[in-house]
Formats: structure tokens, C-alpha cells, sequence
């Protein structure tokens, strides 16, 4: 009778599958899926496995060098590289990202800081394009 929305499944700050913390720093790239939250440091790119509907957190201690990708990302902390988000991206206050951020949805508080591009993906463009991150080069010696 009446239309009535189904509620959408996402991933829960109470289902975070996986913890880089404060005391770990970590060099090298990671993949994950459901949840990831970030307080410590990461020298490498840090990606969703393609396909599933991640969350990556990034707290106001956390720090990332690489490219970043999630489904939906709260950013309290700071990235060094680009960012896509598939879904909705939330910076929040304390949010730092060098780099251009391509996104669906965006939430920016006061205070969040981005130095490079914002660009909003369209409905059409294929996740699989969005998620071809440059792998950095790596000098042989």
C-alpha cells in the first residue's frame, strides 16, 4: 500500500573485522573486506577487495601513504595519496588527504582538510575502472 524503502545493509562501526593500531606501523600494501580501522601507520596502498561493501576508518592518530580505496570511508586522520570511494565518504574534522578523492557521496565537516581534486563518480561509471589505482614505482637497483 504504502512504499515503503528497505533498509539499506551496511557494515557497522561494531563489525570491524580488522585493527591496524596506534602502537603498529606497517609497510607494504593491504587488501581487506567487511571492516577496517586504521589508527596506526601505513606505507603502502591500502584497498578493498572489489565486490564487497567494506568500511575503512581512519582515526585522528591514523596515517596512510598510498592510494586508498573502500566502499564507505570515515576519515578522521591523514592520507597521502589519492582516495575512491565507491558509496559515501565522510571527512571528518580532523581529516587531512593529499590527494584527489573520487566519491558518490560526500559528508565534510569544518576543519577537514583535502589539497588536490574532488570528483564526483556518476551513477554509470564501472566500479572496476574506479578502483585502477596506480601501484607506485618501485626503483631497481
Amino acid at each position: 500500500m504504502f512504499n515503503k524503502k528497505k533498509p539499506v545493509a551496511r557494515v557497522t562501526i561494531d563489525q570491524f573485522s580488522s585493527l591496524i593500531s596506534g602502537n603498529l606501523s606497517l609497510v607494504g600494501d593491504v587488501t581487506f573486506e567487511e571492516g577496517l580501522k586504521v589508527s596506526g601507520e601505513v606505507r603502502g596502498n591500502v584497498r578493498h577487495k572489489a565486490g564487497t561493501h567494506s568500511l575503512l576508518a581512519l582515526s585522528a592518530e591514523g596515517w596512510i601513504e598510498g592510494n586508498v580505496s573502500s566502499y564507505d570511508a570515515l576519515i578522521d586522520g591523514t592520507i597521502v595519496g589519492d582516495l575512491v570511494v565507491e558509496h559515501l565518504l565522510e571527512l571528518h574534522s580532523n581529516a587531512q588527504v593529499r590527494g584527489n578523492i573520487r566519491y558518490r557521496q560526500l559528508s565534510m565537516e569544518n576543519g577537514a582538510v583535502v589539497d588536490g581534486t574532488l570528483s564526483r563518480m556518476g551513477e554509470e561509471e564501472e566500479t572496476a575502472q574506479v578502483l585502477e589505482l596506480p601501484r607506485p614505482q618501485v626503483r631497481e637497483g
